[in-house]
């Protein structure tokens, strides 16, 4: 009974968490855009956040192993809720960026620290797939409909406002971990073949799992990057554009409410979502200007069958030991595909669509996770027979 309330009160936090990083998405293109920030300083901003994302993930890991994971919840809560708070106070690009880059940083200990321990909760791999699928159905929930209050708000009150509401959500945040969450047992076990952060990136079983994190986080950050300039070259309004987001969200949320997609394997659904998302690209692409809601919410079924797979693919294939590693490799390279394209956007979005560039990436992928697959089912009937 413990674990189930702790496990639900896990989810209202990772909710909030997703609220407020959201909430953000409307609202920090036209700030930085009215300081005078243009789009490859946008997303240079954006990169270099998540490349202290990334060099935080690198480091979080082991920590989150040794230590457990409630304090790497609790104290970045409270860091992130200052900093947010602080977004009030910009009067320049150079202190939207120092804040972006310590939100970077912050996230990269939150992120694996909450996964991890909501791994500890499942003792099978359907139960692991069913928490797995659940939190991703609160993220997606609140990916919908926080870049919608994002670009209320920001309409109504401007960014400083936003940046109020984004800051009291942390906040809320903050206070549950702390009086909700135990400190699970961090279980040392003598002789037990613990894997290095860097070995990870050789280890086998979880290659496919790296490469589509690449993959979608890449295609991801080109969609998150576009659709703001929208409200600044199409003369749409930050509500509208935040509107948009959330029929990604609606995608997802459609995808999710089949309880018994969990019972698909995880390889299945991981190639399958992806040649879904790689459609939904070029469906954007031949279109050029505004996404049609079509593409959105196809983008968002995608999301919703790729991001609870991964997941358990990641449980499934490490020990209990290096599960904190294993996120925080993860979230590493969600932050080099998130890194990559904004500024790839932004480089080439004069001469070419990024777009284009993104369902590349995505089919090179594709291409690569089949190879993977198809050998290794191979080799599983060469050791059968």
């Amino acid at each position: 009974m413990q674990n189930r309330n702790e496990k639900f009160v896990l989810y209202i936090i990772l909710f909030l968490i997703f609220i407020s990083i959201h909430m953000q998405f409307p609202v920090f293109t036209p700030l930085a855009v009215s300081l005078g920030a243009g789009s490859l300083l946008v997303g240079i901003m954006l990169s270099a956040t998540s490349f202290v994302n990334l060099t935080g993930n690198m480091i979080a890991g082991s920590y989150i192993d040794r230590y457990g994971s409630k304090m790497f919840i609790v104290f970045p809560l409270f860091l992130l809720s200052i900093s947010l708070f602080a977004h009030t106070f910009v009067v320049n690009t150079t202190t939207l960026f120092i804040l972006r880059i310590i939100n970077g940083f912050v996230l990269a200990f939150l992120t694996p620290a909450c996964m991890t321990l909501l791994a500890s909760f499942a003792k099978n791999s359907q139960s692991q797939s069913k928490n797995m699928a659940m939190n991703t159905f609160m993220v997606t929930l609140a990916m919908a409909v926080a870049p919608v209050i994002g670009g209320f708000i920001g309409e109504r009150f401007g960014a400083d406002g936003a940046y109020y509401v984004i800051s009291f959500t942390t906040g809320i945040a903050f206070l549950l971990s702390i009086f909700y969450l135990s400190q699970p047992r961090v279980a040392i076990q003598r002789g037990m073949n613990r894997t290095g952060m860097l070995q990870l990136f050789f280890y086998p079983p979880l290659l496919p799992v790296f490469l589509t994190g690449f993959a979608i986080m890449f295609s991801q950050g080109t969609l998150m990057y576009e659709l703001p300039f929208l409200s600044i070259e199409q003369g749409m309004s930050k509500s509208s554009v935040g509107q948009m987001a959330g029929v990604i969200g609606i995608g997802t949320l459609l995808i999710l409410s089949f309880i018994t997609v969990h019972r698909i394997s995880a390889k299945v659904r991981t190639l399958f979502g992806l040649c879904i998302m790689a459609g939904a690209l070029c469906w954007i692409m031949i279109l050029e200007g505004i996404p049609s809601f079509g593409s959105l919410i196809l983008f968002g079924i995608a999301s919703g069958l790729i991001f609870p797979a991964l997941m358990t693919l990641v449980v499934e294939n490490i020990n209990e030991g290096d599960r904190g590693k294993a996120f925080a490799f993860l979230s590493a390279v969600f932050s080099v595909g998130t890194i990559s394209s904004p500024f790839i956007a932004g480089i080439i979005r004069v001469h070419i669509s990024p777009f284009y560039v993104a369902w590349l990436v995505m089919m090179l992928i594709i291409t690569m996770l089949g190879l993977i697959f198809i050998t290794s089912e191979k080799s599983d009937q060469v050791v059968r027979s």
